[in-house]
């Protein structure tokens, strides 16, 4: 296949939550078939209506991608399908997802937050070793089977989390979720918006439970409440502008790292 079968531009694919452009190429369209892969220098992924599957090394070396959103029509992502895309940092995973396949994720380095939606039922082997600015991972305490060292390296995410095992010695991933509410255990907000049964009005309850001047908070090493919110697959476009119209300061705001997550999530998403 050759790469002007990939190149496409102006186009724009629309989720039932937000409508994500391609305005600035070089940009992609995957259409899920068997050794299909991006060129190198890809920095936006459209998705065909008919994928259901992203097959393997898909995106493998694409440097520069950085924001990608998989449609609710794919339920697989295959082994090393994201190996080495070091400069991905944002990912808004399907909510029909079901497998992900060994190194899946490998040394994405700029990977900072992902939710797996309660439908995952496999995690294959280092899905997401070497993701080193990883800092939140929900894992659903349903799934079936998770592979070995899939969090191998991602030292700023279990620093103190040991994965335990079951009396049948399948994995136990509860302790990973009791680490991550520990972490946000001070953190209103921040436990508000990585709920999957997240809703504009569990926001504003919590605003007015604890005040929305703890909308803003953010702890070192922490993200904001927002970055999450924005990362959550189970969150609608009404959650966030429900959080911005209790919390307008909030899209200017910027993490631990200097990050202003909104400013760069706004070129892609329509809320």
């Amino acid at each position: 296949m050759k790469m002007m079968d990939f190149m496409v531009s102006g186009c724009g694919f629309t989720r039932q939550r937000r409508t994500f452009q391609t305005s600035h190429p070089p940009s992609t369209l995957c259409h899920g078939v068997v050794h299909e892969q991006a060129p190198e220098d890809v920095t936006e992924v459209i998705f065909h209506p008919s994928v259901t599957t992203i097959k393997n090394s898909a995106f493998s070396g694409c440097r520069s991608l950085e924001w990608v959103t998989i449609p609710d029509t794919v339920t697989r992502i295959e082994a090393c399908a994201f190996f080495h895309c070091d400069s991905l940092r944002y990912i808004l995973l399907s909510r029909n997802l079901e497998f992900i396949g060994v190194g899946a994720f490998d040394n994405c380095r700029s990977l900072q937050a992902v939710f797996l939606p309660l439908t995952v039922i496999h995690i294959g082997n280092e899905a997401f070793n070497g993701c080193t600015s990883l800092r939140f991972l929900y894992v659903p305490e349903t799934i079936e089977h998770i592979g070995n060292q899939v969090v191998w390296g991602c030292n700023r995410l279990l620093t103190a989390v040991k994965y335990k095992r079951n009396n049948d010695g399948s994995i136990n991933n509860n302790n990973v979720n009791q680490w991550l509410m520990q972490q946000c255990a001070n953190l209103p907000f921040h436990q508000a918006c990585s709920s999957i049964s997240i809703t504009p009005q569990g926001i504003v309850g919590c605003s007015q439970e604890h005040g929305i001047n703890r909308a803003t908070e953010v702890e070192d090493g922490q993200m904001t409440a927002l970055h999450i919110l924005c990362a959550n697959p189970h969150a609608t476009g009404d959650c966030i502008r429900a959080y911005l119209q209790l919390a307008p300061e909030a899209a200017d705001q910027e993490d631990s790292e200097g990050i202003n997550f909104l400013a760069k999530i706004l070129r892609f998403v329509t809320i």
